[in-house]
């Protein structure tokens, strides 16, 4: 039988990266937390987490976080049921959201559960390719992706899409595409990219115009707001989604370069266990997401 309390301290430490987080966190030195993480380390006969710069998790310590995660909301399920005052506490869930998809539609998602369940979000931002990872690591309950390929363990729903559009301010296209947009325009004219991993803008240069990465002058802005203020500064131009930007399209602020798009899937993978309050994050998520995202053919 598992000791809860050691449990908790070993995942408190993985989930913030270390004892001194952990320790204010759970209300106790530094000292007890890493008594209790090396007494539940000794009785599994196995260590539970690296200790570096942040903590990390081994495999064993990952699956314990991971089953911490499910018992802890099953626990909040029940008590929920109780006829007594704790049935009113705030619900907690953890997420892994795209920072698109948290600058566009998801906010709204968080706002129902928030006001219909009770419920308070963790969400944990990385790019749409690289949100799985958190979930395969046992951070989050659920998160979205591009890719459908399902995960042992988990649940994968169908959201939608998001429709990407190249856009910049009318100077802008004035000073660096007095022709058009072509390749060679292409290869002069600084963009805006979220970091040296986005493939996306890659993506699309490479479709259209069959321009490879190192082959334009960029910005590397991470954070999906600084992309469009960095655009309406006429500092670069961007590939943004398009309900992000739409009011300042409908004003002329902003500008399509061309008519070129891409159009990227989004899935919710969610770990298949059986919750109410799991449940009610997947079902609101696709509700919300049939509203605001381009339907999938």
């Amino acid at each position: 039988m598992l000791d809860y309390k050691l449990v908790e301290a070993v995942s408190a430490v993985i989930r913030l990266g270390s004892f001194e987080k952990a320790a204010q966190e759970l209300g106790m030195t530094q000292s007890a937390v890493s008594q209790r993480i090396k007494l539940l380390e000794e009785r599994v006969a196995q260590p539970l987490v690296v200790r570096s710069k942040p903590i990390k998790a081994t495999d064993a310590g990952t699956r314990l976080y991971r089953h911490f995660q499910h018992v802890n909301m099953l626990e909040q399920e029940i008590l929920n049921d109780l006829p007594d005052e704790q049935g009113d506490a705030f619900k907690r869930v953890a997420l892994a959201v795209n920072a698109d998809s948290l600058a566009t539609w998801f906010v709204r998602v968080a706002e129902v559960l928030f006001l219909d369940y009770n419920m308070l979000v963790d969400i944990s931002t990385a790019d749409e390719t690289r949100t799985l990872d958190l979930l395969k690591q046992g951070t989050v309950m659920a998160a979205i992706s591009t890719q459908d390929k399902r995960i042992q363990g988990c649940k994968i729903s169908t959201l939608g899409a998001m429709r990407y559009v190249p856009v910049a301010r009318l100077d802008f296209i004035s000073r660096y595409f007095p022709e058009g947009v072509t390749p060679a325009s292409l290869k002069k004219a600084p963009a805006v990219i979220f970091g040296r991993d986005d493939d996306l803008h890659q993506k699309f240069l490479k479709q259209n115009y069959r321009i490879s990465a190192g082959e334009f002058p960029c910005h590397v802005i991470p954070s999906s707001e600084g992309f469009v203020n960095v655009t309406r500064t006429g500092m670069a131009y961007a590939l943004v989604p398009e309900n992000q930007v739409r009011p300042y399209l409908e004003d002329g602020e902003l500008v399509k370069i061309c008519d070129k798009e891409i159009i990227r899937p989004l899935y919710l993978h969610s770990h298949n266990i059986d919750s109410r309050l799991l449940k009610s994050v997947v079902e609101m998520t696709k509700a919300i997401a049939q509203m605001e995202l381009v339907k999938v053919k």
